[in-house]
Order: C-alpha cells, then sequence, then structure tokens
C-alpha cells in the first residue's frame, strides 16, 4: 500500500481511512496468501509421489485468529498399500505407509536428506534385509530381487517450492489493490 500524504486534514483523515480499509482486509488476505502458498506446495507435492500415486493425497487447512493466520498442508495415506511376499513357504505381508515410503524410502536405495530420529536405514519396524545390500524375495510372479525404495520425497519438495514461491506470493496478496 502506498499512500500520498500531506499535511492537512483532509489529506490526514484520508489516510487514515485508507489504514483502517487495509487492516480490516489483512485477515482476508493473509488466508489468501497461506492458501495460495500451501496449493504451490501441493501441486508440487503430487507430481512427487512416485509409485505411490494413488495410495497419498495432500490437503491443506487454513485457520486464522486475529490477523495470525496459520497453514497446514498434510501428506496422508488414502488407501491401504499391502506388500507381500514368501519366505520359507510362510505368506507374510505388511502395511506400507505410501506417504512415508515415497518421503524416505527403504533399504539401500534411501535417500537420507533428514536427520530424523527413527527415520533411515533399518528402521523399519520388523525389517530383516534393510542392511542387505539385496534380497530376493517370491510371489505368485516368480522371484524378484530388491534393494529397496528410492524416496521421491514430495513433503520436502513441497516445503522447497514453498521457500521459494513465498516472496512472489506474499506480493501479489499483499501489495495488490
Amino acid at each position: 500500500m502506498k499512500l500520498d500524504i500531506r499535511l492537512n486534514q483532509k489529506s490526514l483523515n484520508h489516510a487514515i481511512g485508507e489504514l483502517k480499509k487495509y487492516k480490516d482486509s489483512l485477515q482476508t488476505k493473509n488466508e489468501i496468501f497461506l492458501k495460495r502458498l500451501i496449493d504451490a506446495g501441493i501441486r508440487v507435492a503430487e507430481r512427487n509421489v512416485g509409485k505411490y500415486t494413488g495410495y497419498v493425497s495432500f490437503e491443506k487447512e487454513v485457520s486464522s485468529k486475529g490477523n495470525v493466520g496459520i497453514g497446514i498442508l498434510r501428506g496422508k495415506d488414502t488407501k491401504p498399500f499391502v506388500s507381500w511376499w514368501y519366505y520359507n513357504g510362510t505368506k507374510k505381508e505388511v502395511d506400507v505407509s505410501g506417504i512415508l515410503m515415497s518421503e524416505f524410502g527403504s533399504g539401500w536405495l534411501a535417500e537420507v536428506l533428514f536427520d530424523v530420529t527413527g527415520v533411515g536405514q533399518g528402521t523399519f519396524p520388523g525389517q530383516t534385509h534393510a542392511t542387505d545390500f539385496q534380497w530376493f524375495w517370491r510371489d505368485d510372479k516368480g522371484l524378484h530381487v530388491s534393494r529397496g525404495e528410492l524416496p521421491t520425497h514430495p513433503m520436502y519438495k513441497a516445503m522447497m517450492e514453498m521457500y521459494k514461491e513465498i516472496y512472489v506470493i506474499a506480493r501479489e496478496v499483499f501489495y495488490s489493490g
């Protein structure tokens, strides 16, 4: 907002009125800003779920109290993903979180971008092959080999996009009309 103020009563009253209008619009502008910023993150996250497309979704939550706004980008599993295999003649299966697998990966292919306690190679509960260079398993389609899952980092890339866009979106929302 830019005001041209002269030192007279009419100009000062006009400036005070414009500032009150701007103040009244801040809550709405803040919500628009947060929604647009999170939408930019969601677009990037949706392009980076790898093979878990259809198992993962993203949602936003925006709320405000006074002129303070809170925006949350949440990634979540939308349907069950069950991985199964045969081990010593017994069928084994495990529920897999698509959002966690796409973000962090598994096994030797897991890239560690984050220093998060309890996350990384060999931290999946009950895992048996995470630290093996490769492992084999058999299912109804035959014998397979794996070195793990390569992460695609949807939430990390969403965050980086939001950092990149924060000033552009803020300028458009708060400094326009």
